[in-house]
């Protein structure tokens, strides 16, 4: 579901600590500062509980619990690659914790929970704070509190929940100081697909996480490629959904860097009985891994979308008037984020050059482009 009303942090100690009310002063101090709008403290137990309304209208609660969290909240997370791959020990630092933070943030004053969110359907009433600004927001509260809480007193382990993951404490900070969509906010649950031809090993992703920035899930099948390339690429396709003018790349549509190093196909899974709709990503080329697919239809074969060649457009007046149109939409659609939109011919015209071969590599802004 788009846009999390509850977002949470879960920070596990190795020892009781006793700064709770000095996080959330800092919290209010920090907040103030930044935005002019204070908050006001609506509920105290101290040293144990707090709950904080405002900051246009936020409502934050800081919990201290003197014993271990319950070991079944994190099977799910522990079962993932990318735990393992943070941390190695994740186990043992699960089990030595011996007290807990929970940090809550949500919008409004009304609770979120199965039977309230039903009968506030039923009546039509929606929510405060279903906007991505909004969401983003509640995603940065919840971080800066959680960095707060460590300032003094390092956490060995993080249970970020909106993704269901867990950090080991020392990396958390570099985490959670990117924007959103990053890292922090997107789950990649790697997957096998066994050997490629060459003996590499072939890993695939599936997201958790991205389906809260945009409408679905995101997926790429088992490719030669490092995993960490194929999550940049995820990375980026949702910066371009969640930015100022941003899109979904549309459907069989291509999109990479300006410099032309990195491709991928776009595609929109539906729904069917065996899983729910995803958008699929298939790397095209990557050329600081060599990686060039037999589908990548190269630079070469650009041509202007304004001015298309006339044997290579539908014969049929109104179908080209259609996917002229189509190409207009487009080129908006990527000129209003400050990219471009390119049209290729994926059958080799006369006379054209071969196919460009892999050189360096590069990464600046995002664009979508049609390879017709």
């Amino acid at each position: 579901m788009p846009f999390p009303h509850d977002i949470q942090s879960a920070l596990l100690f190795d020892a009781p600590v006793r700064h709770l009310e000095a996080v959330m002063r800092s919290f209010v101090q920090i907040e103030t500062a930044r935005t002019g709008v204070g908050y006001n403290l609506v509920e105290a137990r101290p040293g144990v509980f707090y709950r904080l309304f405002g900051g246009g209208e936020l409502m934050v609660t800081l919990e201290y619990v003197a014993a271990p969290a319950k070991a079944e909240v994190f099977k799910p997370a522990m079962s993932s690659a990318i735990t393992r791959l943070y941390c190695p020990e994740m186990g043992e630092r699960l089990m030595r914790h011996k007290s807990h933070i929970l940090i809550g943030v949500s919008e409004g004053t009304i609770p979120s929970t199965p039977d309230i969110d039903r009968m506030l359907a039923q009546i039509g009433y929606q929510k405060p704070g279903a906007t991505l600004p909004q969401f983003i927001r509640r995603l940065e509260a919840c971080a800066l509190l959680s960095r707060l809480a460590m300032d003094e007193v390092p956490a060995s382990v993080v249970h970020w929940t909106q993704s269901d993951q867990l950090i080991p404490g020392e990396m958390f900070d570099a985490l959670a100081a990117g924007s959103a969509p990053g890292p922090l906010y997107v789950h990649p649950y790697l997957y096998s697909g066994g050997e490629g031809p060459n003996g590499k090993a072939l890993a695939g992703i599936r997201t958790f996480g991205a389906g809260h920035f945009i409408d679905r899930e995101i997926r790429i099948e088992p490719s030669e490629l490092p995993w960490a390339a194929n999550f940049e690429t995820i990375l980026a396709f949702l910066r371009v959904a969640t930015t100022s003018n941003g899109y979904i790349i549309p459907d069989n549509d291509t999109f990479g860097p300006e410099d032309h190093s990195v491709s991928y196909r776009v595609r929109h899974i539906s729904a069917s009985d065996d899983d729910v709709a995803l958008y699929e990503l298939e790397p095209l080329l990557h050329r600081e891994y060599g990686f060039q697919a037999e589908s990548y239809v190269p630079r070469e074969r650009v041509f202007d979308d304004r001015s298309p060649p006339a044997d290579l457009m539908p014969a049929a007046t109104s179908e080209r008037q259609e996917l002229i149109d189509e190409w207009q939409a487009k080129r908006a659609m990527a000129e209003g984020i400050g990219g471009r939109f390119e049209v290729r011919a994926r059958n080799s015209q006369p006379g054209a050059p071969p196919p460009a071969q892999p050189t360096g590599f590069g990464v600046r802004r995002m664009f979508g482009r049609k390879a017709g």
